[in-house]
């Protein structure tokens, strides 16, 4: 098994590296459990999640071993890279890879557990969305654009959302899948890093067009140009 330690969390190291057996055994508060699982561990004053990742096939062994980050080696540097660059992202705590016969098997992504809603259920599961809860995500994106971060699952249950009495604080998550830039990444970058933000038509559309009216592009342009990419990820999806 390795296991990396942030070494803010150096005092923890004993309790973190028997987390996986602890999962193993059936402990701690599951909050997520479909393709990942998510369980939350109280420990000593602090409230971790840890990220499971599922079992890899045999590529994808292979390709971990020897030649790609896993995605639990990825959340672990992307959040030093988001928090290096402004933007929130839960405090990193550790990661670990678990090996068989040599290979890469899973990986487990530790964090400190962050505050907030995910977006998805404020704006998405209701009949009249906030709109100025929507251009506050299209003014969260258009920040993570301009520091050259292109989120690698742009959807909003990727938003966790605080009201504070300055605005609307949003924490990212799920980062492994990130891309970084110098600067801001080209437009057609960013138009497609939108397409994931939600299906429901309306929302989508006043998102993109909050979006292109903070950047000073044309909304009409904008909106044709973004639902046109979303017919086409849907479509792709639908195929697959």
């Amino acid at each position: 098994m390795k296991v990396v330690i942030d070494p803010s969390f150096s005092s923890q190291t004993d309790y973190i590296s028997q987390i996986p057996s602890m999962l193993q055994r059936g402990e701690g508060e599951v909050v997520y459990d479909k393709r990942n699982r998510v369980v939350r561990f109280r420990h000593d004053g602090l409230s971790m999640m840890v990220k499971r990742f599922k079992r890899v096939n045999f590529i994808q062994q292979i390709a971990y071993t020897f030649f790609n980050k896993s995605k639990a080696e990825r959340a672990f540097l992307f959040a030093e890279t988001y928090r290096q660059r402004g933007i929130d992202t839960p405090q990193r705590v550790a990661y670990m890879e678990q090996s068989c016969c040599g290979l890469f098997s899973v990986g487990f992504f530790i964090s400190l557990e962050a505050k907030g809603t995910e977006t998805h259920l404020l704006l998405r599961e209701v009949q009249d969305f906030s709109h100025d809860l929507a251009d506050a995500v299209a003014r969260q994106v258009i920040l993570m654009h301009s520091r050259g971060i292109l989120h690698g699952d742009l959807n909003l249950s990727n938003f966790l959302c605080q009201e504070t009495p300055e605005g609307y604080h949003f924490t990212m998550i799920d980062i492994n899948r990130s891309h970084f830039t110098d600067g801001w990444p080209g437009d057609d970058q960013c138009m497609e890093n939108l397409v994931r933000l939600t299906h429901r038509r309306d929302l989508y559309e006043y998102l993109v067009r909050s979006y292109a009216r903070q950047r000073g592009w044309s909304e009409e342009t904008t909106a044709q140009q973004a639902l046109l990419l979303l017919d086409r990820f849907e479509n792709k999806r639908f195929k697959l």
